[in-house]
């Protein structure tokens, strides 16, 4: 028998001052699970754990958690404990006051023996033990946000929703804060939903990632199974580190001619392609694509148009006739600014979209990874 999800929304709607920002989504995060919500400014994430908590009035849809209805429930009812990228921190009291202030709540009231040692357990995980007796006004940035999510953590809801928590910290703490979100994840089973425009931070944090835009849910699943089979070019935008590369491509005769490129790549290699009223993009990940010297045999030409080093290795953008991409290269590819070189693209590699839509319309194939 399978249990209910942690959290079910349900076709959510909801406009601000006849602005659309939730437009019919769907979402289910299971129990003890991390799923991310990965996605650009404006795409949704805020309203969507907002919705969750119960801090705004939805047009429409249903809310779903921990196995009841809560879509007209107040949010004290909810039992969740919600993280925004502000401190929210209340200046006059201390920090271990700060951490400690839901738990001398009416709602959750304990003991101050109780209280004591939750505060110090969380004080422990998130490293700010030696912060409980500091004003918050004399803290940094990163120990305010630390406190702010011991101030969430030592609750124990429900579940956690964390609304972009670390965007406002340097690269460091990001990285430490993230590994100590994880190691809470796995010490309590806690279930977190965690917003987030930050690729890098998405994966190394969930167990699952759900790309959102426009206020609509794009694509979930673990990120494997995005990479295997990405739904649209707006999923292949967003995933990656780079992200996915782009041609203009057309379908002839069984094959697939990428704009101002040599190569003819077999129709078979891409699965069953449904018809598409337009052109076709075809969308390949950069480690797939192979770079080589200028004029290499059977590649197609580019250009590179700049060089990102990062020490043991090197970012570069290559332009094309039918489109430009990023792809990090060894040290050992000497490759300079303004340089030609060459490009290939395996047959069985990459994915195609429809040019209007963005959806795919290959349906099954290797894919390339």
């Amino acid at each position: 028998m399978t249990a209910d999800p942690m959290l079910q929304l349900q076709g959510l709607r909801k406009s601000y001052g006849g602005k659309t920002a939730l437009r019919g989504l769907d979402l289910t995060v299971n129990v003890n699970e991390i799923f991310a919500l990965l996605g650009p400014t404006g795409a949704g994430k805020s309203s969507t754990l907002l919705a969750s908590a119960g801090l705004v009035d939805l047009d429409a849809g249903r809310v779903r958690l921990a196995g009841r209805d809560v879509t007209d429930a107040d949010p004290g009812s909810r039992d969740v404990a919600i993280v925004f990228e502000g401190f929210n921190l209340l200046p006059v009291l201390d920090v271990k006051d700060n951490i400690a202030f839901a738990l001398r709540s009416p709602a959750f009231r304990e003991t101050e023996d109780e209280i004591k040692l939750r505060v110090g357990r969380t004080a422990e995980l998130l490293r700010i033990s030696h912060l409980l007796d500091r004003d918050v006004d004399t803290l940094s940035g990163g120990e305010r946000q630390r406190v702010a999510i011991a101030r969430a953590l030592v609750r124990r809801p429900v579940m956690f929703l964390l609304d972009e928590p670390l965007s406002a910290l340097d690269l460091k703490l990001r990285e430490g804060l993230r590994a100590e979100l994880r190691q809470i994840h796995r010490q309590y089973s806690s279930t977190m939903l965690y917003a987030t425009h930050d690729y890098h931070g998405a994966i190394s944090i969930a167990d699952r990632v759900g790309i959102i835009d426009g206020g609509v849910m794009q694509q979930a699943g673990t990120i494997d199974e995005i990479y295997r089979l990405p739904a649209s070019v707006l999923v292949g935008k967003l995933i990656g580190s780079p992200s996915m590369a782009f041609f203009q491509a057309t379908v002839e005769g069984g094959q697939v001619v990428v704009k101002g490129a040599e190569q003819r790549l077999p129709i078979e290699g891409f699965g069953t392609v449904t018809s598409s009223p337009g052109g076709v993009l075809l969308g390949v990940w950069p480690e797939d694509i192979e770079v080589g010297p200028a004029e290499s045999v059977g590649a197609s030409t580019g250009k590179i148009y700049a060089v990102d080093n990062r020490g043991f290795e090197r970012a570069i953008q290559v332009e094309t006739t039918g489109g430009s991409f990023r792809k990090v290269v060894p040290l050992s590819m000497p490759f300079m600014q303004g340089d030609a070189c060459s490009f290939r693209i395996p047959e069985g590699a990459g994915f195609l979209f429809d040019a209007e839509s963005g959806k795919r319309v290959s349906q099954a194939g290797e894919g390339g990874r």
